[in-house]
């Protein structure tokens, strides 16, 4: 079970691992929507067809956009991996005057009580969300992106992925603070 557990903690924070190498292109996005704007350049690029997500050319506000698809998706995924790492936001001065057991029931409690629902919510309309934008045929309305479900449809996804973060971490948590040997450390503790 535990194996499990792990292994579902570690497959839910592969995307966020990966997704850490699109700061590259984010920064060129930058410095290309930058100069390009500088130089009184709109369109980048041009061919004939359509690309998913581009359209039929590359533009400056197709750049913009790039940019802010590429922030939400390092966000929504790397949120995941820094959760695992602890390397979240978190209010540490409210915990540190309990022992590590008790610091770990009540993120247990928060996993259960707090994120895992808040995320099972985002899952229910953010999927209403992207499968609106698909049917809709969205698309930025200034030339920009083309394709926007692809984006939205990463929320739910993402947040998939944090739901069952959560709830393999509650799950392994409660079974290490059950063990045995938890029970031999809290003796030798007193």
């Amino acid at each position: 079970m535990r194996r499990l557990l792990q292994f579902l903690i570690d497959a839910s924070c592969v995307v966020g691992r990966q997704i850490g190498w699109l700061i590259l292109p984010l920064v060129v996005f930058v410095c290309g929507a930058v100069l390009a704007a500088q130089l009184g350049v709109n369109q980048i690029v041009s061919w004939s067809g359509s690309v998913p997500l581009i359209g039929d050319a590359l533009t400056v506000n197709s750049l913009l956009d790039l940019q802010w698809s590429i922030f939400a998706l390092v966000v929504l995924f790397g949120g995941v991996y820094a959760l695992r790492d602890d390397q979240h936001v978190s209010v540490d001065f409210l915990l540190s005057g309990f022992s590590p057991r008790v610091r770990l029931i009540i993120r247990t409690i928060g996993d259960l009580i707090l994120l895992v629902p808040f995320a099972a919510i985002i899952v229910w309309y953010g999927t209403r969300f992207a499968v609106s934008s698909f049917n809709s045929g969205e698309s930025s309305t200034y030339g920009g992106l083309m394709d926007r479900w692809m984006v939205k449809a990463c929320v739910p996804i993402a947040f998939a992925l944090l739901g069952i973060f959560g709830l393999s971490r509650a799950l392994l948590t409660i079974l290490d603070l059950a063990s045995p040997q938890a029970r031999d450390e809290r003796t030798s503790d007193r």
